[in-house]
């Protein structure tokens, strides 16, 4: 339909749909007849063109509710819904239900929070993932502020060892900066919809009540932050800086039973009724120790974030704003991470430090899991197992584990400063340090995110991959390649399975090849192997082969430990390592007695492996055995 006729037919229209009220002038009437001649003449021509552009010319048809009745809407028979929406919510389904009721922590720094239309932006996906069900506690930074304040106000700007000298004007700016913070992300969690957008699934009497809403969110904020004074620390007095002691958890629990989104600033409060100036990352750590959170998330610039290079020299600080541009882990186990720090450390050329204010951190492991130092003989000689992403070792040490009723009346955060332990590391980038912290002291993963990208804290939690780097103590803790070591036990496992025909069986020297060929993946618990697979290459005697499929096999868990996750783990860890290790596209595998596990867990049936033109080049099946082919994309 032409532009003319289009605004043609709007204008005859106008009038029209007022008759009852306004008496149609003789040039109204011609008009309006014209302008239906006009549409009769093109309407054989242009029908096709009608249907597919409903919706965009709608508003000036002769069915469109701008022109006849307000209630009625037209559907074009060849609409559909855009698939990208669609794939994400159904994708993003499963981890609604996920989320729904567990507690993150969200922490905007300084430097982060100082753009408004990125703290906007953050704001907004916080608003929607309470809408979703999440409890948040919101932690808000304003350094950056109030340095600018603090300069404004002719005062002097000092920082040692990343915290603030705060004398009484830096504190006027700090109590200015973040009372500005919180005001403006209270407003933005004020904001309700227009009633355009709401009015299609809200108007009428029917159903019931409905509690909060758009528009009734509330934030709430208090004095729920415990602090002393620093004092004078290595001949530096910092005056009213304060260092965070405990978090009343049982008020701020109450608050997000009752639906509250927890608002938090680096402002901390002593016994003495003082205002003291801490540091929001201090405010963000106690807060989801005490809490129990499952989540931390820090919104940080990727330039502080761990870079998948094989090495951590290009960032040495946290202050270090000069970064090798190499990809994000999307995930590092919470060895790994541990690993990576002790390798920036390292590479700042530092002698070894006799702080014990981070003895948590192991120095004598590398990124690699593997002790730095010793000779080992019996790991794996595959040199992707170097990749510090995917070797998680063996369970470590809970921070504590060994305070466990050492005193009941002071809070968890307490417990960890009274026995002097330091978050920090010299040298290293204190995100992944607040990270790697927090979840060895029980918070169950850590997430950095990057939050420059629109959304990018929705596709963080709400996909399967994830955008930013996750750090985890569960689900792969534990799980390594297999050292030559592990064959008995990996023997012992598989040995049932083989028995009944679940597995094929193997002689020692077969098991012992693929273990050195570092095919075998195991999981480890309290020094005992617990489960075991094999990512299998396809490579024929030819060498012929399908370099982008690996065969999953040998998949085991010892009885103990099933119904518990463990193979969800390791078959998610397998599917990490063909991806970003083998740099697989497609997983699959051959099975006669397991096949409603491996559909349930995305496989797909593709029929009798013998003779079958999907199975990868390469791989030969056992004639008569009657195995049956599954294949996932990943």
């Amino acid at each position: 339909m032409s532009t003319t006729r289009t605004v043609a037919l709007a204008r005859a229209y106008a009038p029209r749909t007022c008759a009852r009220h306004i008496t149609a002038s003789p040039s109204r009437n011609r008009r309006v007849r014209r302008a239906h001649r006009a549409i009769d003449q093109g309407r054989d021509a242009n029908f096709d063109t009608a249907s597919a552009d409903t919706s965009s010319s709608s508003s000036s048809s002769p069915s469109s509710p701008s022109s006849s009745s307000p209630s009625q809407a037209t559907v074009s028979p060849n609409a559909s819904v855009p698939s990208a929406f669609v794939d994400f919510f159904r994708q993003a389904s499963p981890y609604i239900a996920l989320h729904r009721g567990a507690t993150f922590v969200v922490l905007i720094p300084g430097d982060v929070s100082k753009s408004r239309e990125t703290l906007e932006n953050i704001v907004r996906d916080v608003a929607l993932l309470h809408d979703l069900g999440v409890r948040i506690v919101l932690v808000v930074g304003a350094s950056d502020q109030v340095s600018e304040l603090t300069k404004i106000r002719g005062g002097e700007v000092t920082f040692v060892d990343d915290y603030r000298v705060t004398d009484d004007v830096a504190l006027q700016a700090a109590m200015e900066a973040n009372g500005r913070n919180q005001v403006f992300v209270q407003a933005l969690m004020s904001r309700a919809p227009t009633v355009n957008i709401t009015r299609r699934h809200r108007d009428g009497d029917g159903g019931g009540e409905r509690e909060g809403g758009p528009g009734n969110m509330v934030a709430t904020s208090g004095n729920y932050i415990f602090a002393k004074r620093m004092g004078t620390v290595r001949g530096t007095d910092f005056q009213l800086t304060g260092e965070v002691t405990r978090v009343d958890a049982d008020s701020i629990h109450r608050r997000l039973a009752q639906g509250d989104i927890v608002l938090l600033t680096s402002l901390g409060f002593n016994a003495a009724g003082e205002v003291l100036n801490c540091q929001c990352f201090d405010v963000a750590l106690a807060t989801a120790i005490d809490l129990k959170a499952d989540k931390l998330i820090v919104m940080t610039d990727p330039s502080h974030m761990p870079y998948n290079n094989g090495s951590s020299s290009s960032l040495s600080s946290s202050s270090s704003k000069t970064v090798e541009r190499t990809a994000v882990p999307r995930f590092l186990p919470l060895r790994a991470a541990e690993g990576y720090l002790a390798d920036a450390y390292s590479a700042s050329g530092a002698a070894e430090s006799q702080d014990a204010s981070w003895r948590w951190l192991h120095l004598n492991y590398s990124m690699d899991g593997s002790k730095k130092n010793e000779a080992d003989e019996d790991v794996s000689s595959d040199e992707k197992g170097d990749d510090y992403r995917y070797d998680g070792g063996d369970e470590r040490e809970h921070l504590f584990d060994s305070m466990r009723g050492v005193n009941a009346h002071i809070s968890r955060f307490e417990e960890l400063m009274e026995r002097g332990l330091s978050w920090r590391v010299p040298y290293c980038p204190q995100e992944l340090c607040l990270a790697t912290f927090a979840c060895k002291a029980g918070v169950r993963r850590a997430h950095l995110i990057d939050p420059t990208i629109s959304g990018s804290l929705l596709a963080e939690l709400y996909t399967r991959d994830g955008i930013g780097c996750m750090v985890a103590r569960d689900r792969y803790e534990g799980t390594r390649l297999a050292r030559l070591t592990d064959w008995e036990a990996i023997k012992r496992i598989l040995a049932p399975l083989a028995a009944s025909g679940t597995v094929l069986e193997r002689s020692d020297d077969e098991l012992i090849d693929e273990i050195q060929k570092g095919y075998f993946h195991v999981t480890e618990r309290d020094g005992n192997v617990i489960a075991c697979c094999a990512l299998k290459p396809c490579v024929d005697a030819d060498d012929s082969s399908d370099e982008s499929a690996y065969e999953v096999a040998a998949f085991a868990v010892t009885p103990e430990y099933r119904r518990g996750g463990r193979g969800d783990a390791l078959l998610e860890y397998a599917e990490n390592y063909a991806i970003e290790v083998l740099e697989a596209t497609r997983l699959f595998l051959l099975t006669t007695r397991t096949a409603d596990w491996f559909v349930h867990r995305g496989f797909e049936h593709r029929g009798v492996a013998e003779d079958n033109p999907e199975l990868p080049r390469g791989k030969r099946v056992l004639r008569g055995r009657g195995s049956v082919l599954f294949i996932k994309s990943l």
